[in-house]
């Protein structure tokens, strides 16, 4: 058996755009709308986690698992420069309640992708107002907001790194010009004022300004929260020759940012993936390994390399804040769990700070541009009738957070049958009044 060190988080992740539905003040929506689009389909109604979330709080507390990573969505709150919603922070407010009524720790995520339709046009994060406006924002939902002791200021802050090169040779052929010149009219800005386009000098000024502008905001309000800012680093190795560009890599994409973080309550680490720089000064999968849906190279003990390496650093706690498996081989899923987590076992033995582990994502949800058709999800949703189905991978994990420990069965081997539950009903949790 291995056991985790004790109070270790054990949790699942989602994000309010991708759960919750009709979150029509945002950028992101006005993006999916347009025609053509840059988005594969619209969210819609998601999977309607803002009226099913007591249920849903509910399944993840009936798993075992002890904490709920979720967003508060800022298009909700402050759906105009200055106006803020009572009934949005009410609602989240539920959506705190819920856990802890459950037992469940609440964490939240102040900032997933996604902003109000007024920030993007006034230049989104490329704007040298946004730390103020994103830190009056902070302030605000954190005063009005109690009971929760985690907060991500903002998800993956220097993804737009990694994915904008993607962007930039989609949009750059003259077939998509149309495409661009509609999310231009949709956002009624430059494209690089959607945060997942923002230029990486930004993120590096007026983004980590942002994040530590909002940090302090939240902890005015709350002194005895946990504040921090997650990061997508992905495990970056090197063939012989190829050291110099997996070393680029990472100052490119990484490392500015642990050193501006670099004593925060916690660094977010999110790991899905290897990439292999080779001497060629090309890099991704090894020809021939396993891949998910996603292309990711399906290597669970990516997760612990990561750690290591940040820890070693940064000597900062760590807090797995995402980590999982698409597809839709279940068995799969069930599997890549406990390797992954037999290899965190094996950093964390040899001294590395993790605190949690956050699967993602507790419900298949809305993967931005790539819409329904990827899978990492505990629990699958019909989305014709929202009928949420445990997956065994579910089972699996759960047992593994209510033993804190991983045992030889539950780490490798897929649980038998998954279990099938109705909603009950918005705002009710399952079993309770």
């Amino acid at each position: 058996m291995k056991r985790f060190p004790e109070e270790f988080l054990w949790g699942s992740a989602t994000a309010a755009h991708q759960v919750e539905g009709g979150n029509h003040n945002s950028d992101c929506w006005a993006l999916e709308q347009a025609r053509p689009s840059m988005f594969k389909e619209v969210s819609g109604d998601a999977v309607d986690q803002w009226n099913r979330f007591a249920d849903d709080i509910a399944l993840l507390a009936a798993l075992g698992l002890k904490s709920y990573r979720f967003g508060i969505e800022w298009a909700r709150i402050e759906p105009s420069e200055g106006v803020f919603s009572q009934a949005a922070l009410d609602h989240y407010q539920r959506c705190i309640d819920a856990c802890l009524r459950l037992g469940v720790e609440p964490m939240l995520s102040f900032h997933h992708f996604t902003s109000p339709a007024w920030v993007t046009r006034l230049g989104g994060m490329s704007d040298p107002a946004y730390p103020e406006r994103f830190a009056r924002y902070c302030a605000h939902a954190a005063s009005s907001l109690r009971g929760f002791g985690w907060a991500c200021t903002f998800n993956e802050l220097n993804v737009p790194i990694l994915v904008t090169p993607l962007f930039g040779e989609k949009l750059a052929h003259p077939q998509a010009a149309p495409v661009k010149a509609a999310a231009v009219a949709a956002l009624g800005a430059p494209l690089e004022s959607f945060f997942l386009t923002t230029p990486r000098e930004v993120l590096l000024d007026i983004g980590l300004r942002a994040h530590a502008m909002g940090r302090d905001a939240i902890k005015a309000a709350h002194p005895q929260t946990k504040v921090g800012v997650t990061l997508s680093i992905q495990d970056e190795q090197a063939d012989p020759g190829g050291e110099e560009y997996r070393d680029a890599r990472l100052e490119r994409y990484v490392d500015p940012f642990l050193d501006a973080v670099r004593g925060d309550d916690f660094i977010g680490v999110q790991t899905y993936t290897r990439y292999v720089s080779r001497a060629d000064g090309g890099y991704g999968p090894v020809p021939g390994e396993p891949l998910t849906t996603m292309g990711f190279a399906d290597r669970p003990q990516a997760l612990a390399e990561v750690c290591r390496r940040v820890w070693a650093k940064t000597k900062t706690p760590i807090i797995v804040t995402e980590n999982g498996w698409a597809g839709d081989r279940d068995a799969r899923r069930t599997q890549f769990i406990g390797q992954a987590l037999d290899h965190l076992h094996d950093a964390i033995s040899e001294g590395v700070d993790v605190r949690g582990y956050y699967y993602w994502t507790l419900l298949d949800n809305y993967e931005w541009l790539s819409g329904y058709g990827q899978r990492f999800g505990l629990i699958a949703v019909n989305r014709a009738t929202q009928r949420r189905t445990l997956k065994p991978s579910a089972l699996a994990f759960g047992r593994i957070a209510q033993d804190n420990a991983l045992h030889d069965s539950t780490a490798f081997e897929p649980a038998e049958a998954a279990s099938v539950l109705e909603p009950t009903g918005a705002g009710t949790p399952l079993g309770m009044a």
